[in-house]
C-alpha cells in the first residue's frame, strides 16, 4: 500500500492507498512508520499453470454469461412494463371491467339426446376400458347387466 501511494501519479490514488495502509497498520496495533520498516520485500508473484488460467478463463465466460441474461431479463422486465403501461393508457383495463360486467353465457350448449342404458353401456364396453362397476354406475344399469352385455359382445370361437 505504502509503495503504491508513493509511486501513483494520481492524487485520489495514493491518498486511498495511504488511508487503507492506516487502516492496516492499525488492526495490526503498529504505526505507519513500523509498517513501513517491517514491510520488506513483497512476496513474489507465482505463475499460473495452463489449467488455472483455463479455470479462471472459464469461470469469467460464466459470470460474463451470467451477467449478460441478467441485462436481458431486465430489458424484457423493462420492455413488458412498457407494453403494459401503453395498454393501460389504451384502456385494456376498461375493455376487461366491460367484460366483467357482461358476461358471456354461462353454459355450454349440449346435446339433449340421450342414448339408452343398455345402447349406452354398449358403446362404453365397446370404445373405453372403464371397469364394469363406473360403467353401470353411468348408465344406471346393474353391474351384472353389463357383465352380461359384455360376454354377449364376445366373438364366438
Amino acid at each position: 500500500m505504502l509503495a503504491l501511494a508513493a509511486g501513483s501519479s494520481y492524487d485520489g490514488e495514493r491518498e486511498a492507498a495511504l488511508a487503507a495502509a492506516r487502516r492496516l497498520a492499525s488492526r495490526h496495533g503498529m504505526s505507519l512508520s513500523e509498517a513501513a520498516r517491517s514491510g520488506g520485500e513483497p512476496e513474489s508473484v507465482r505463475e499460473e499453470s495452463p489449467f488455472e488460467r483455463m479455470r479462471r478463463q472459464r469461470a469469467a465466460a460464466r459470470a460474463h454469461a451470467f451477467r449478460e441474461s441478467e441485462r436481458q431479463a431486465e430489458e424484457d422486465r423493462a420492455r413488458f412494463r412498457a407494453a403494459w403501461e401503453d395498454a393501460l393508457r389504451r384502456g385494456l383495463d376498461r375493455e376487461e371491467e366491460r367484460v366483467r360486467r357482461h358476461p358471456g353465457p354461462s353454459f355450454m350448449w349440449r346435446s339433449r339426446r340421450r342414448l339408452e342404458p343398455v345402447q349406452h353401456a354398449t358403446v362404453l364396453l365397446n370404445e373405453t376400458r372403464l371397469p364394469f362397476a363406473e360403467i353401470a354406475e353411468i348408465t344406471g344399469l346393474d353391474r351384472y347387466a353389463v357383465v352380461g352385455l359384455k360376454l354377449k359382445l364376445r366373438d364366438a370361437v
